[in-house]
């Protein structure tokens, strides 16, 4: 008994074993054909990924010579500009002070004066664009960050006429010399897509000289909007060009003696300007006065060649072939 007892536990034990390596090959089977299937499932998938990135490319390329051609055509479309400075404002007043009968020198006038000019170029976004910028300009740091943009001539008018009863009503108050606020406009030219303009921005406040500055406005047609400096030239790129502008500004420090002075400003302290203009042969920045010379010399301009800036200039603004850059072997 005990002997079939054992006998009959043994093939019980055989069985079960057997039964579990079946359903473990089993497993195993199935795992390699999930395997397999998710293997092929994702050759597709990348073929497919493959696919994608070559037609986004496709379209990449696509839209650049689309909107390089829209560019182009922009260009052409663009007219040649007939530019015409007219008034904003022009109002002078000299006001009469009573005789002090116990001050010989008390003031006895003071004259106060507003002006300011705008182009009109017959380009309706491009006229909207300028006279943004001389409205801005004139706007305390509040009214600068609740203003929307939206500035007519009327608008900019009324502006300037505030500005010049403020200006009599201080000069009541403190009877200086004067007061004075100008903003004169000019246009430079075009070449290409690119168009310039200046705004001189004049101050007088009564002391021994006024100040000044000049803004300069390039604008790039094809985008509608003002060339920055970031615009002009990357961020990455600028460390360079400052290098190359303080080479410039301290070569050009000579005398009355006809020997190199120190520079008026410290290299530490110098900076790139935002103020640049474009001449067939690079790019000059202006600095205002005080800056990087005496009042007397007035706002210094640096200039830097295209063939040592030309490289580091964004690719829309660098010269090529067609504007004869590198043409001749020659040139020097």
């Amino acid at each position: 008994m005990k002997k079939s007892f054992i006998a009959l536990l043994l093939s019980s034990i055989f069985l079960l074993s057997a039964c579990d390596d079946s359903q473990l090959t089993q497993k195993i089977v199935e795992a390699e054909k999930q395997i397999t299937q998710l293997g092929n499932e994702l050759k597709r998938n990348q073929a497919d990924l493959s696919a994608k990135a070559a037609e986004l490319d496709a379209l990449k390329a696509q839209y650049e010579e689309a909107r390089s051609e829209l560019d182009k055509a922009k260009s052409r479309t663009f007219p040649a500009l007939q530019v015409e400075i007219v008034k904003l404002i022009d109002k002078s007043e000299t006001l009469k002070f009573p005789k002090d009968p116990k001050d010989e020198y008390a003031r006895e006038e003071s004259t106060v004066s507003v002006f300011a000019s705008a182009s009109k170029t017959q380009v309706e976004w491009l006229d909207s664009l300028l006279l943004n910028e001389i409205y801005k300009s004139s706007l305390s740091e509040d009214e600068l960050k609740a203003y929307k943009g939206d500035v007519t001539f009327e608008k900019a008018q009324v502006l300037f006429n505030a500005q010049f009863d403020n200006l009599v009503s201080e000069a009541k108050a403190d009877k200086p010399i004067g007061l004075s606020e100008s903003i004169e406009s000019r246009y430079l030219g075009q070449r290409n897509n690119i168009v310039s303009f200046t705004q001189l921005h004049s101050t007088y406040t009564g002391g021994a000289h006024g100040m000044y500055y000049t803004r300069y406005l390039n604008v790039d047609i094809n985008k509608q909007a003002l060339i920055t400096l970031d615009t002009l030239i990357a961020p990455k790129n600028q460390a360079k060009l400052k290098e190359l502008l303080w080479e410039s500004y301290a070569s050009e420090r000579i005398g009355t003696d006809g020997k190199m002075e120190q520079p008026y400003a410290e290299k530490a302290d110098f900076r790139i300007s935002d103020e640049f203009y474009f001449t067939p042969y690079g790019i000059t920045f202006v600095y205002p006065p005080y800056e990087l010379g005496s009042f007397a010399e007035g706002e210094i301009e640096v200039p830097v060649s295209f063939y040592q800036l030309n490289e580091l200039v964004n690719p829309e603004y660098r010269l090529t072939e067609k504007d004869g850059f590198g043409l001749n072997p020659n040139e020097f």
